[in-house]
């Protein structure tokens, strides 16, 4: 009885502090590697386990079914790609340097019948999978299902396995997880004008609060609410897009249960962390091993974030803004920090655009309805080869810029500065850009892996979207329809409103700890 009781207690507990978010939130074996090749597009054929990548330009259009196009919905451009045979699966994947444009990738036979087909919703990348082709000529047709004006990019890759046939490690070997940072981009001083920015509105409903070039704030008000009440006291906020990475060869898999917690006595409410962690208790991270057991580990904390209306990851990402005093030699001075408090990710995009390594494992995450909102045997995390962006809308997605003059800076985006997750490399964990801020116009220089521009170790990222780096192509060419690219992988808003029933939790709290 005494357990039901406590039980009875938990769920109550639980369904007042998700329905106090003002409504559900609407969020968002390790593979051979392609070999270069001139295959495929330009009349050669495609081998087995070769990849081929391409430039598709620019599109425009709203062709929500095949038969409208190539008419005044838009264009449909179509690429012919030649296979060998005792493939076991073909792979075409796009890329969109933004999520809220909308392609779908269809892969057709000799007959003009859709063999498979896929869309990016909401996504960067995705791409359509056929089993067993047949060796022979098929069409790429790439559909502007929802496209704004915007690029894409295409690649292919013919595979001789799937991977759940490729051989394992011998033995019980851990796979971990590597987390990496998308580096920072779209700057700015504009706070989202969406006042319910932290409840994940599409993109495309989450403008800058800016009239005529005139925008009064930077900062949302829970990033200006006092630090006593898990606010951030921001005056001026420097904003970014920024994400976590996962490039090792296991998922990220993070599990949490604020039901059992309550229950358990582990999970408590914080009224002084009430704008950014209402609720927190015990994350755990599992351990995927190379026989298929697993292991969980105690890894840092969990939260209820009440302006995102779900729970987070705490303290994935950290930020930092070093003043540049010398551009040569790269001396420069730290002078301002944010922390993001919390992330609860999704599958959005691929890590590396040239490896062929993403998984669909699925771990959970940032999905309607899903893991991020559950208050009981919650999951979230990154399948192999994924990651994800909170763009510069989200809450905490700043760092702290008052009173510093123009001149050049170095944003660094780091991910578990407290080591909270086990990792195959915790030595890789930080992304920079580098910024020329003039009256609050801020220009991109560089963007990339590593501490600095002056890090000898550096990635540079070029190109316009999140998760694209620099490369040395192999060879170029160009075909009727695109830019073909082979090469080895290898080479290569103002602020969230407060709940409403934000006070009365709060005061609920204060007669739980008199009561006890």
């Amino acid at each position: 009885m005494q357990q039901d009781a406590k039980r009875r207690a938990g769920l109550w507990m639980a369904a007042a502090i998700l329905t106090s978010a003002s409504g559900l939130a609407w969020p968002h074996g390790t593979a051979q590697a392609p070999v270069a090749s001139k295959a495929g597009l330009n009349g050669g054929v495609l081998g087995l386990d070769e990849a081929v990548f391409w430039d598709g330009g620019t599109l425009a259009g709203n062709v929500q079914t095949a038969a409208l196009c190539d008419t005044a919905a838009g264009a449909c451009p179509t690429y012919k790609l030649s296979i060998a045979h005792g493939g076991a699966r073909l792979r075409v994947g796009i890329d969109s340097p933004v999520r809220t444009n909308t392609f779908a990738v269809e892969l057709l036979d000799a007959a003009g019948t859709v063999l498979a087909s896929e869309d990016n919703s909401n996504q960067f990348n995705s791409e359509a999978m056929l089993l067993q082709p047949a060796g022979g000529v098929y069409t790429v047709r790439v559909r502007p299902q929802s496209v704004q004006q915007g690029s894409y990019r295409m690649r292919a890759k013919l595979e001789s396995m799937l991977p759940e046939d490729l051989p394992r490690a011998p033995g019980v070997v851990p796979e971990l997880p590597n987390l990496k940072v998308v580096p920072p981009y779209e700057f700015g001083f504009i706070a989202p004008l969406n006042p319910l920015n932290g409840l994940y509105p599409p993109d495309t409903i989450n403008p800058p609060l800016d009239i005529a070039g005139i925008h009064p704030i930077s900062c949302t008000v829970d990033e200006m609410a006092p630090v006593a009440l898990g606010g951030g006291a921001a005056k001026k906020c420097l904003r970014f897009t920024s994400g976590p990475i996962n490039l090792g060869e296991g998922l990220y898999d993070m599990r949490f249960d604020m039901i059992g917690d309550f229950i358990a006595g582990t999970a408590h409410l914080a009224p002084q962390e009430a704008l950014s962690r209402l609720v927190i208790g015990p994350m755990r991270q599992v351990i995927h091993y190379s026989d298929g057991s697993t292991q969980e580990r105690s890894a840092g904390t969990y939260s209820f974030h009440p302006i995102h209306a779900h729970f987070h990851d705490d303290y994935v990402l950290s930020f930092r803004l070093y003043a540049v005093h010398d551009t040569a030699s790269g001396a420069m001075e730290r002078v301002g920090e944010g922390t993001k408090s919390g992330f609860c990710p999704a599958d959005q995009l691929w890590g590396d655009w040239y490896s062929f390594d993403q998984g669909y494992e699925v771990p959970g995450g940032d999905e309607p309805l899903g893991n991020c909102t559950s208050p009981a045997n919650g999951v979230m995390g990154l399948s192999v080869g994924w990651g994800d962006v909170y763009r510069w809308q989200r809450p905490g997605m700043y760092v702290e810029f008052y009173g510093q003059p123009n001149g050049r800076y170095v944003v660094q985006s780091r991910v578990d500065e407290r080591d909270a997750i086990l990792e195959s490399n915790e030595n890789d964990n930080v992304a920079y850009a580098y910024v020329q801020v003039e009256n609050d116009v801020v220009q991109l220089l560089e963007r990339g892996w590593g501490e600095s521009p002056w890090d000898p170790s550096k990635t540079v990222f070029a190109g316009n979207g999140p998760a694209q780096r620099e490369v040395l192509p192999m060879q170029a060419s160009t075909p009727d329809t695109g830019k073909l690219m082979t090469q080895s992988p290898t080479e290569a808003a103002d602020g969230g409103a407060l709940p409403l029933g934000l006070l009365s939790l709060l005061l609920m709290a204060a007669g739980l700890r008199r009561r006890h």
